[in-house]
């Protein structure tokens, strides 16, 4: 088989990873064949690479412009004669007529072509290597012999002998084997032996291939896998799979360690199988018995005495101990020949030979043998051993309340130790083997509230399911769990709070009043977290009102995130300084994942998460994945008001990526939250919609003001970037209608920039002064540093003329004012045109290269267009000269920044009066503006404008195509988990 490139068509070779030592051996011979050939055979296990490698060398060859020619063996051809041979030369054979007449019928011979007599391989190598050489010498070649385990002989010897000869020739022989077979110790050439991955290439493997992977799922894949990187690749998926299957999973609760192995797919599980099926039935329900054990199963000599029992006949009277000896050693003596297992001398314990053949029992083993097998094990360990348990539930068919209950007490104990996600399998366990439908149901639940905390989220879902299925009609009890569990999986799995408000309230009144500290901690504590965030996202009364009833009962750091959000002008004056107290008495954080989590959600109410990035650095690097993404979550935010947009980006890329892998939707769908702010910073209006048009309907149906308002201030920035006041009017008055009373919010405070300014462009600078004033008393200022420089900040952008500069200075003075980039640099871009437009050129000059350079940073192309028209208006550089990027939408004519806003307005179909009224110029200074924007715009009504503003901005409809692909990339995601 001839292959022209190294790549498949369709797809790329993929790149082995974990294999770099073996590359470099390899790379120099393909690099150098033109010069020398070279030969060399990959052994290994199944499902260590070789393919891959091989797969590898393809690609490399065919980019080097070398010919590939490739075998891959077949053990259904292994007795025909020369069938691998005829894979290799079949391509080269139309060339064979320049070989002497000998040669060429012995090959003809051989592939088939000719009606002779089958020649000897002896005969044919020396015809096959005068083939080669010719074919090499006009073109040097790749020779890739995969799975040479199963050539037929004759093929093989041919092998051996074009690779013993291959040094001479521009030919590279790589040929791939299992250790076992005729090609184990004698090949084709240089043996390399790809020996299982080490711990830290294994892991780097795993992490490569599932960047998201839960750390509990991590841990059983590496144990499983032993570094074969096929398993590395596969099981994952696998354990996915096999998750709401209760019976596949037997945890010791003792250790937490997995008993017997992860269920194997159809390819991992046949890496072994043929091997283990050629052993006698003895040997192999030893081996089964010795694989579902673990590391700390009962000793060989125990297992050797039960090997005739193993066999199908029980021990007698008649079976003298050393016919019984001879059996058992005759087995192991199998055993040991196959290379599966051996036992080793210096503990007495048996080791497979690689971790899958352990696996490979399981799978291939009937689940009667399982079943047998666990009641042997349980037999010999003592009665009040943890594995004793583990082993009877495994081998446990009908219900058993007693073994029920030692499990349920077990899988507790294993939760107190924080092994939540494995706990829940022992504890979905007891329920399957609990008669009574009701006990059954409020083990479920218990479950289901252990896989949720140790982040099996799908696995808690389907747990709750079978629930209500056992507890019909009723609801499974305890009442006040179940409606824990179930508000936190529906919120966290697909963002969808209802659950939370119809049943939260009503079991914490039913379960009040919380004495005990166990039952604060289980049930009071979580739940009013989930409370916190649900209002904090609907503003629902009853959220609040059930928080109001319960949170005196509650920790102090409960009490404190309830105050930061539930009505922050009033609640969150002293927040800041009791939150910073409340880190300083845990310098490494809260050994609690759930307290870390009520610390975080305050910070991010107060804008505060910056100022505690070293605690989260130490809770990351410890938490579960829930924690991790909770954190990444507030960093995303924080790093986007502390103008890091890059960094922002790059976590809600891959927090969006993570959520999707995990299931958690409400995650997800915070992350593009969170991506969508840097795309409406820089402009990227159809990047921005892009994401609105998924999350706005979602948010919508349930109900989440917080996502719903922050999209509204984000398609304002994005219009105010771009000129578009009046667009711009329109989202932030639906958002907080001028007049009215402040609306409980949350974000509410990063708004006010954009309510000023547009109001201000749009004439409605009163309106916008009265807003401020009802922000300024409601307290909103006294919430954070961060709150205070926005309001004067706004202040600022609405004060009138006779005013500005005293506020703009009273703004720039607030501590902590440099911390946020890009509003100051908002604030810069404003205070340098007021300053321009009263002919303060200096001034404002300092002012708009100030804010250009930090708008340039940030990529905002639309606002660094802003700046460079300001500031080539008041005598400096220009556009040009300053390198800004002319941002996505924007109008391609040459219009002054004032003349631009005169023309938008004119398109609108304002009249010279009213533009005037809004841009403070009087009407005849507009209409002498319009003189000379006609001839620019090539228009001579203005009836014209509209259309020349859209013909002049058609040309950016690329870029902000591009942009738009770029925001997709992440996008697609919410759809998979929603």
């Amino acid at each position: 088989m001839e292959t022209e490139s190294g790549a498949r068509p369709g797809e790329s070779a993929p790149e082995p990873a974990g294999r770099g030592p073996e590359r470099e051996l390899l790379a120099p011979a393909l690099d150098a064949v033109r010069a020398t050939g070279a030969a060399f055979l990959l052994r290994g296990d199944p499902g260590m690479g070789k393919t891959t490698l091989l797969d590898w060398a393809e690609e490399r060859a065919g980019r080097a412009g070398l010919r590939v020619l490739r075998m891959a063996g077949a053990e259904a051809e292994s007795a025909l004669a020369f069938a691998a041979l005829h894979q290799v030369l079949w391509p080269l054979l139309d060339t064979a007529h320049h070989l002497p007449d000998g040669q060429r019928h012995l090959l003809e011979a051989a592939l088939g072509v000719r009606a002779d007599e089958t020649p000897a391989a002896g005969e044919v190598a020396g015809a096959a290597l005068a083939l080669l050489a010719r074919a090499a010498a006009r073109r040097p070649i790749v020779l890739l012999l995969d799975g040479l385990q199963w050539a037929d002989p004759p093929s093989a010897a041919v092998f051996r002998f074009i690779g013993s000869r291959a040094a001479g020739l521009p030919l590279v022989v790589i040929g791939a084997t299992r250790n076992e077979g005729r090609y184990a110790a004698r090949g084709v050439g240089r043996p390399i032996d790809l020996e299982p991955l080490d711990d830290a290439r294994a892991g780097d493997l795993l992490r490569a291939l599932y960047p998201h992977l839960a750390e509990w799922a991590r841990r059983r894949v590496l144990r499983a896998a032993g570094g074969n990187p096929l398993a590395l690749r596969e099981l994952p998926a696998e354990l996915e799979r096999a998750a709401p299957d209760r019976l596949a999973v037997v945890v010791d609760p003792e250790t937490g360690e997995l008993l017997g192995e992860l269920p194997l797919g159809e390819r991992l599980g046949a890496l072994y199988e043929d091997r283990l099926r050629a052993l006698p039935e003895d040997a192999r329900h030893v081996l089964l018995r010795a694989a579902l054990g673990g590391p700390a199963a009962p000793d060989a000599a125990a297992r050797e005495s039960a090997a005739p029992a193993a066999a199908g006949g029980a021990r007698t009277a008649d079976d003298a101990p050393a016919t019984i000896g001879a059996r058992a050693a005759g087995t192991w003596r199998r055993i040991q020949d196959s290379g599966l297992a051996h036992v080793d001398p210096r503990t007495g314990r048996v080791r497979f030979h690689h971790p899958l053949v352990r696996a490979g029992l399981v799978h291939t083993a009937s689940s009667a043998e399982r079943r047998a097998a666990h009641r042997d094990l349980a037999e010999a360990l003592p009665p009040d051993s943890p594995r004793r348990l583990a082993h009877l539930a495994a081998a446990a068919i009908g219900p058993d309340d007693g073994l029920a209950a030692r499990l349920d007490a077990a899988a507790r104990t294993m939760a107190e130790r924080g092994a939540e996600a494995e706990a829940a399998s022992v504890m979905a366990r007891a329920a399957g083997l609990t008669a009574d439908p009701g006990c059954r149901a409020a083990r479920l639940v218990a479950a289901a509230a252990l896989a949720a905390r140790g982040g099996r989220l799908r696995f808690a879902d389907r747990l709750l399911a079978e629930a209500e299925n056992e507890a019909r009609p009723r609801t499974p009890s305890p009442a006040a769990l179940y409606a824990l569990a179930v508000a936190y999986v529906r919120l966290h799995l697909d963002g969808d709070p209802t659950p939370s408000l119809r049943g939260l309230p009503a079991a914490l009144d039913a379960a009040a009043p919380f004495r005990d500290a166990g039952q604060r901690a289980a049930l009071l504590e979580p739940a009013l977290f989930i409370l916190v965030i649900v209002a904090s996202h609907t503003g629902d009364d009853r959220a609040r009102a059930a928080l109001d009833r319960h949170v005196g009962q509650a920790s102090e750091l409960t009490v404190l995130c309830h105050q930061a959000w539930a009505d922050p002008p009033h609640t969150a004056r002293e927040v800041p300084a009791r939150l910073r107290a409340a880190v300083a008495s845990r310098p490494d954080g809260p050994a609690d994942p759930l307290a870390a989590r009520l610390l975080l959600w305050t910070a991010v109410a107060v804008d505060a998460v910056g100022d505690h990035a070293a605690l989260w650095d130490r809770l990351s690097s410890r938490s579960t994945y829930v924690t991790q993404a909770f954190i990444e979550l507030a960093r995303a935010h924080d790093h986007f008001l502390h103008g890091r947009w890059e960094e922002s980006l790059a976590l809600a890329r891959r927090g969006a990526a993570a959520s999707a892998a995990h299931g958690y939707g409400y995650n997800e769908m915070m992350f593009l939250l969170h991506h969508g702010q840097v795309l409406a910073g820089r402009g990227d209006t159809a990047g921005l919609e892009a994401i609105a048009r998924l999350l706005t309907p979602w948010a919508a149906d349930r109900h989440l003001r917080l996502v719903t308002g922050r999209l509204l201030g984000l398609k304002a920035l994005c219009a105010l970037g771009h000129g578009r006041a009046a667009e711009a009017w329109h989202h932030v008055r639906s958002l907080t209608p001028p007049g009215g009373p402040l609306p409980r919010l949350p974000w509410i405070q990063l708004t006010l920039l954009d309510f000023a300014q547009a109001a201000v462009e749009t004439g409605h600078r009163v309106e916008a002064q009265a807003h401020l004033r009802a922000v300024r008393e409601a307290g909103i200022a006294a919430v954070s540093p961060h709150h205070a420089f926005l309001v004067a900040a706004a202040e600022a952008l609405a004060a009138a003329d006779d005013t500005a500069e005293e506020r703009y200075t009273a703004a720039y003075a607030l501590p902590g004012a440099e911390e946020w980039p890009f509003e100051l640099a908002r604030l810069h871009l404003a205070h340098g045109a007021c300053l321009r437009r009263r002919s303060r050129r200096r001034e404002a000059a300092a002012r708009l290269t100030s804010a250009h350079a930090v708008f340039e940073r940030l990529r905002a192309a639309p606002w660094a267009g802003q700046a460079a028209r300001e500031l080539a208006a008041a005598g400096g550089p220009g556009p040009e000269a300053t390198g800004a990027e002319r941002p996505t939408g924007e109008v391609r004519h040459p219009l002054s920044a004032q003349e631009s806003r005169i023309a938008e307005l004119a398109a609108e179909g304002l009249t010279n009066r009213e533009i005037g009224a809004r841009l403070r110029l009087s009407p005849r200074t507009v209409g002498a503006h319009l003189y000379k924007i006609f001839p620019k715009l090539g228009i001579t009504t203005r009836g014209g404008m509209a259309r020349a503003l859209r013909e002049g901005g058609a040309s950016a409809q690329a870029s902000a195509s591009a942009r738009a692909t770029a925001a997709r990339e992440v996008i697609p995601s919410l759809g998979k988990t929603l």
